[in-house]
């Protein structure tokens, strides 16, 4: 009996060490399940919990959101979430696709902006002419790309700094000088914490004193950090990275600064990903209407080779064109971020007089050239009864609808042939999320299928509509 209570004790004590065990994974993508004993600037010291040993990764081995959260956890770093609010802004873009997010200097009404804008974009003010944007919303701005670190803590201390001797007031303001990375303020306001209360939150002042007096011997890595944040919110990511690259190069670098550079590289890289995702989603179309615009212009192109193309390189077409214009990986980067892409209203292509090209013969066609013939044979018929047989009859002519070929080269309308060509590659091409369809009635037939004639003898005669061929509507598509 005392060695099943020994067991079970032992069983339980081992469950309970799993129940409070931590979750890392790193970035290789490898889980972990390990107590965390304790973390300095270099790593974190684990002990694994099936075997009973323990060692240290060091922190660019673990996956950012992980690092993070012990980080905060074991008084490395705050938790700065929430210090720092997104300003209500604009997000603004001009002709030549310069894309900016900023802060307006005055008030204004975006549906009438003033023909000079000027907005607050790092920690500057730039005038954008009215005539030089393409397109102008509201957006949530965050605070550092629209203004400097110092800008911010100077407004936060006009909105009221606190006294001396004003405990919170002062714990407030070091957190929020920590959150924008003003150390020098950052310093001044812990040391006043201290002095007017020595236990306050003693050990987390102390480790962020450390942290900010290591931050503020290193301005010139500071400042180039805070420069390639900078430009990766002007969207300029190839220079952004390239200064976070030389930065982590640094012989010597301080652990802390290390770290910093290495969780901006990461949301560099998670924001140039966001940005050039929306890119593709916005400009893929835009790509598609000039491709598909320039073939329809093209007097010498096919109906099937136009088929062949649309169905077969039109997409590679415009994922190498945007590639090109913005230096991206085809294959890796614009291809997965196009599979990637949220598109909430659909845009809408129809197959207008030539739907009967992918609808086929219309319902109803045989009979209504039986009828047709029908019709003809009654009216030869009467003409031999009047005329006593004595003159020859004639044969009425109606008009005939066009061969799928002839209507593609006889069409002088290169607009609707360009929609055409959008609705086919809607459905053909593979690429596009056909989500729904729509009909338009026949506007030379009025949804009939059939246009009337007169026969010599007065009699109405059936003709199966020449430009919906008895379709009675064009085909519409809705896509994304």
């Amino acid at each position: 009996m005392r060695q099943w209570l020994l067991t079970c004790c032992a069983f339980l004590f081992v469950l309970s060490g799993f129940l409070h065990a931590d979750e890392i994974t790193l970035t290789d993508g490898r889980y972990l399940q390990v107590k965390c004993m304790e973390a300095n600037e270099r790593g974190v010291k684990v002990h694994l919990l099936e075997t009973g040993g323990e060692f240290w990764i060091p922190w660019d081995l673990i996956r950012a959101e992980d690092r993070k959260a012990l980080r905060v956890r074991f008084q490395l770093e705050s938790d700065d979430s929430g210090l720092v609010p997104p300003e209500q802004g604009l997000r603004l873009v001009t002709l030549d696709g310069g894309e900016h997010l900023g802060v307006p200097v005055a008030d204004f009404d975006v549906q009438n902006p003033p023909d000079e804008i000027t907005l607050w974009i790092g920690g500057k003010e730039m005038a954008f002419k009215k005539s030089t944007v393409r397109f102008l919303e509201v957006s949530e701005v965050p605070a550092l790309a629209a203004f400097t670190p110092e800008q911010l803590y100077q407004r936060r201390v006009k909105d009221g700094g606190p006294t001396a001797d004003d405990l919170q007031g002062n714990w407030d303001l070091a957190r929020f000088a920590v959150a924008v990375e003003e150390p020098d303020a950052a310093i001044r306001h812990l040391l006043a914490v201290r002095q007017v209360d020595g236990e306050f939150q003693a050990e987390q002042v102390t480790k962020l004193l450390a942290r900010m007096e290591e931050l503020a011997k290193d301005s010139r890595v500071r400042n180039a950090i805070r420069a390639a944040k900078q430009e990766a919110y002007y969207n300029r990511y190839p220079a952004s990275l390239a200064m976070l690259d030389d930065i982590l190069g640094t012989a010597g670098l301080a652990p802390m600064l290390k770290a910093q550079a290495e969780m901006t590289r990461e949301f560099v890289i998670k924001r140039r990903w966001e940005h050039y995702r929306q890119v593709v989603r916005r400009e893929y179309f835009e790509f598609m209407n000039a491709r598909i615009g320039k073939m329809s212009r093209d007097e010498e192109l096919t109906l099937r080779d136009a088929q062949r193309d649309l169905r077969s390189n039109l997409h590679n077409l415009i994922i190498g064109d945007i590639a090109a214009k913005h230096g991206l990986d085809a294959k890796n980067e614009v291809q997965k971020m196009f599979e990637e892409r949220v598109v909430h209203a659909p845009y809408a292509a129809s197959y207008v007089s030539g739907s009967f090209i992918v609808l086929g013969r219309a319902p109803g066609a045989q009979e209504r050239e039986q009828a047709l013939q029908q019709a003809l044979a009654r009216s030869l018929a009467q003409q031999q009864r009047s005329s006593g047989g004595g003159q020859q009859p004639t044969m009425p002519k109606f008009p005939k609808p066009a061969t799928a070929d002839e209507w593609w080269m006889k069409l002088s309308d290169s607009g609707a042939r360009g929609d055409w060509m959008k609705a086919y590659y809607a459905e053909n091409g593979r690429q596009l999320k056909v989500a729904g369809e729509r009909k338009l009635d026949c506007d030379r037939c009025g949804a009939t299928g059939t246009i009337k004639f007169g026969g010599a003898q007065g009699e109405v005669i059936p003709v199966t509509c020449p430009r919906c061929h008895g379709h009675k509507t064009d085909k519409g598509v809705l896509y994304k």
